[in-house]
């Protein structure tokens, strides 16, 4: 529904189901997390006063078979151009809202506009509420995680009962004389395996499970993608029977990466591992126009059969730069892209695509061969503040939005003047996995390098969870060490470091100590 705010609660009001459940989520979301592991049958989300795309992801798998999402908007022809505080998450400072160009949204109402008469296809009679009954996918899953002695990874889409299967098949455990522990990246994660368990298994956070390291037969980790590999690594270390379930596409980042990266730590560790993937939904029919809009729209479902038949060797790579408005226009072209990104880095949220298509000072810079994406990079402008407000970093008084390279060198590395100068930072480089470790990411390096020295840039920055593998790529390529950090990253378990490379006599003399 599009028009003025008053106008569109009216109107939904006026539509309302008189019995059932309804979620009004407004604003910024906030709220919408505190919803996850329940449901409704009506959801209105508000878009007004903004648009969280990762809280829209989120509270849409909420919604149960039958039900009706009211996404209310601005005039569609305005939206674009709305005044919308959620972009304050990615505009660096200085804050200028003319600077979003609003690509997203104008891909979107398009999207809108083309699938009307299909979202509003009757619902299918098949579907009712949230059954506790088993079905045949989550059947196996159970007899899985009973039966088999070595670790088994559970995947799934949202609303397949992953987490219910989870409870389920914690009672039985339960019933065979086994203590069972859980844990997950919070406990509100896991309502649904308690509300699915007879007998609830013993939850702790991964960080109190580690440091006390209680008795237990078996270890269920739910939302497994969110946790560092690293304490993964150390659960299975202590649990030989774990359980690793996670989701493959939705709003806290794909699991698709996480389930690259992790299987081929398990091939080493664990062989004969199982893995077990939950196709049917429970929520709300197969095939389900909704969920298939969504999951297109904020493109939930790449990173798997993009990379399929990428090309074949030998490789005869071709550089570009690609045109944000022609990669908004070319939704082959942006799945290619965004796929390859969501395969390379597991935490890839819908954020990320609206900020890779809206937010200024970003550049995306790919290797392809025969119309496939080989390689792909982004990369976003920084610094070039004035002596001021550089010098209020410099002494801890100011810490304006963005800028992570230039502001982390000005204050923690204690490199005055550092944001003066213009910095191109490496926000993403990923190259697709069948082809990995064949040069692709140096090569398209170097013309990362090649740009940023022919824009006028002083230097290139990246930071990122160090390894020791990616340690030696980003030395190879001339990239000193700036900065490590005192804490170990949340997300990766690793401490982050910032490596920088001079360009300009300006930057080679400020780095001159490193």
């Amino acid at each position: 529904m599009s028009g003025t705010q008053a106008e569109c609660v009216q109107r939904v009001q006026s539509l309302l189901p008189a019995d059932g459940k309804v979620f009004w989520v407004t604003g910024a979301a906030k709220k919408a997390h505190t919803l996850l592991g329940q449901e409704c049958t009506a959801l209105v989300f508000d878009a007004h006063s903004g648009f969280d795309v990762n809280a829209f992801a989120a509270v849409s798998g909420t919604l149960c078979g039958g039900g009706t999402l009211f996404l209310l908007t601005p005039p569609l022809d305005d939206w674009a151009t709305f005044p919308d505080p959620d972009y304050r998450r990615f505009l660096p400072y200085p804050y200028q809202p003319d600077a979003v160009d609003g690509r997203f949204l104008r891909r979107l109402v398009g999207m809108l506009e083309e699938r009307e008469s299909v979202c509003n296809t009757p619902p299918p009679t098949t579907v009712g509420a949230y059954c506790i009954r088993p079905l045949h996918d989550q059947i196996n899953a159970i007899q899985s995680i009973l039966q088999v002695p070595l670790p088994v990874v559970l995947t799934a889409d949202r609303g397949r009962g992953k987490s219910a299967a989870l409870g389920m098949a914690a009672s039985q455990l339960f019933a065979a004389g086994k203590r069972v522990l859980l844990t997950a990246p919070s406990r509100a994660t896991v309502e649904s395996v308690f509300k699915h368990a007879e007998n609830p298994p013993l939850f702790f956070a991964p960080d109190d499970l580690l440091q006390t390291l209680p008795q237990g037969d078996v270890l269920l980790v739910d939302e497994a993608a969110a946790i560092p590999v690293p304490l993964l690594l150390k659960m299975l270390e202590h649990y030989p029977r774990c359980v690793f379930s996670t989701t493959l596409h939705g709003y806290e980042g794909s699991g698709r990466g996480f389930a690259l990266r992790f299987q081929k730590v398990l091939d080493v560790q664990a062989p004969g591992w199982q893995a077990v993937r939950l196709h049917q939904p429970i929520r709300w029919g197969e095939h389900d126009p909704l969920e298939n809009f969504i999951n297109q729209a904020l493109l939930l479902d790449v990173g798997g059969d993009e990379e399929e038949g990428v090309c074949n060797t030998p490789l005869h790579s071709v550089y570009r730069q690609l045109d944000r408005d022609e990669l908004a226009a070319n939704e082959a072209l942006l799945r290619q892209v965004f796929g390859l990104l969501v395969t390379a880095h597991y935490q890839t949220r819908p954020s990320d695509l609206r900020q890779m298509l809206d937010a200024p000072d970003i550049s995306i810079h790919v290797l392809e061969q025969d119309g496939k994406m080989l390689a792909v990079a982004l990369l976003s402008r920084e610094g070039g503040l004035d002596t001021e407000l550089t010098a209020a970093i410099h002494a801890g008084v100011r810490r304006p939005h963005g800028h992570l390279i230039p502001q982390t060198l000005t204050f923690h590395a204690h490199m005055a003047g550092a944001a003066e100068l213009l910095c191109e930072r490496v926000m993403r480089i990923a190259v697709c996995p069948p082809l990995q470790h064949q040069g692709l990411g140096a090569q398209l390096l170097l013309h990362l390098l090649a740009f940023a020295e022919r824009s006028g840039v002083d230097y290139m920055g990246v930071s990122y969870a160090m390894t020791p593998n990616l340690l030696r790529f980003w030395e190879r390529a001339g990239f000193v060490l700036a900065r490590v950090g005192f804490r170990k990253d949340a997300a990766s378990g690793s401490h982050s470091v910032v490596q920088v490379k001079a360009l300009s006599a300006a930057a080679r003399l400020l780095f001159k100590g490193l």
